[in-house]
């Protein structure tokens, strides 16, 4: 019994890394403020507004400079200490947040202020993403990436069971104290910027060991690199083309909760942060499930079960809601929460096995884009929330997720034998030596 329970929690032991901890110190604090301004964000525009396309177009205005700036922050890592973007990017996401606060609690904000917060945030993060990318393989052995694949998405999923619904609560009891919800949203944004600072502060003392730099004449040169063996290597396009469907049509439902909780289920910003908080679990179940299996089975496997249950849980989400079945509904979002973690960590785990160290920030900017495209699907989700109906908006990308993975199992030869691809990185070293 013994045995088996250390094989299950054997992924905890990437945590022994000193390095490694510090920087899931600072993750954790930094993901906990990301989200919880996602809820103060939605919940601030959507009373403000009242319209599901504003909360689209907010997100949209987050998203859109990840599809700009990825690309150079990811050859940017790869030719300079990636530590030093982090510090800038999450620097300046706390100083916006501060700003931001101020003139909520004042009582100034207007809808253009949470625009330019949440495009200024964008910004930031875009060149922060893809640097954090490039730093924690860094800190662990080889052996050990799906493990620390496994704690970095339990960052984002464990703080999503308390980050929205901390965020809820404090938007009411202050609210409801003072009479002024939207100073409690003020509130938050304030606590936000400490867990941005935090990380920032996290880069400044963990240590990175010496790897080969890119060497290109520009950086733009350098861009063209990646771009050329991204093309050449089939197998990032597949991963590359899945991580994009999945944000850009399936995460969509998550920037949506606002309407979810406000107009289907009227369940108010306490609701609203149950709701998030319900996928949130299912994401951390998710993670506990792969982290503690996922080391003894294909990939391939994973990723293309992972594609077709998630729009299937979906699909149930959407019709459970438009039915008004609240327990059910929030029992498909925790269900769609893990299987998207099944679906993050597997691929994430790969794509960090087979890139080469000196390519990794721009593989992972491209990474990062498909990502930034998942509030981009938000404003396209708002779009047609608005002409039909907020379930039916949902429903159309869980369709859209299940037949793009059955086409990309059926199509790709690499995707089905990606164990092979990975022996053969593994045995390079060793053919050279």
């Amino acid at each position: 019994m013994q045995a088996i329970l250390n094989r299950r929690f054997e992924f905890l032991t990437v945590l022994r890394n000193r390095d490694y901890r510090t920087y899931y110190l600072g993750m954790v604090a930094s993901v906990t403020s990301v989200l919880a301004m996602t809820t103060a964000q939605g919940w601030l525009i959507f009373d403000m507004t009242g319209s599901p396309a504003a909360l689209g177009v907010i997100a949209g205005l987050q998203a859109l400079p990840g599809l700009v700036f990825n690309l150079v922050a990811g050859a940017l890592a790869d030719r300079i200490d990636p530590r030093r973007i982090i510090i800038y990017g999450e620097g300046t996401a706390s100083l916006t947040m501060i700003a931001l606060g101020v003139v909520v609690v004042t009582g100034t904000v207007e809808v253009w202020h949470v625009a330019a917060a949440a495009f200024i945030t964008g910004v930031a993060t875009s060149f922060d993403q893809p640097a954090r990318r490039a730093v924690w393989p860094l800190l662990i052995p080889r052996e050990q990436m799906i493990f620390g694949s496994s704690m970095n998405a339990s960052v984002w999923n464990g703080t999503q069971i308390i980050a929205p619904s901390v965020a809820g609560t404090t938007i009411a009891v202050v609210g409801g104290l003072s009479g002024d919800y939207r100073l409690g949203a003020g509130v938050v944004y304030f606590m936000l910027a400490t867990g941005f600072a935090s990380m920032a502060v996290a880069m400044v003392v963990i240590n990175l060991p010496e790897v080969q730099r890119s060497r290109g004449a520009t950086v733009f040169h350098d861009i063209i690199e990646g771009l050329k063996f991204t093309i050449e290597n089939r197998i990032f396009l597949v991963l590359l083309s899945l991580s994009l469907v999945f944000g850009y049509f399936g995460l969509s439902y998550q920037w949506l909760m606002p309407v979810f909780a406000e107009e289907v289920f009227s369940i108010g910003p306490e609701g609203l942060g149950m709701l998030l908080s319900a996928n949130g679990i299912g994401g951390f179940v998710g993670i506990m499930f792969i982290a503690s299996f996922g080391q003894y089975q294909s990939r391939s496997w994973l990723i293309g079960i992972a594609g077709l249950s998630f729009g299937a849980s979906l699909l149930m989400f959407a019709l459970t809601s438009s039915l008004g079945w609240l327990p059910l509904s929030m029992l498909f979002v925790a269900i769609t929460g893990a299987i998207f973690s099944v679906f993050q960590i597997a691929t994430a785990s790969m794509l960090n096995l087979l890139v080469p160290h000196e390519l990794r920030g721009r593989v992972m900017g491209l990474r990062g884009i498909t990502w930034s495209l998942a509030p981009l699907g938000a404003l396209q989700a708002g779009i047609l929330a608005d002409l039909v109906s907020v379930q039916f908006s949902v429903a159309t990308g869980a369709v859209v997720i299940v037949l793009f993975t059955g086409l990309m199992l059926i199509l790709s030869k690499d995707l089905r034998h990606v164990r092979r691809l990975v022996e053969e990185v593994d045995q390079a070293p060793a053919r050279r030596s």
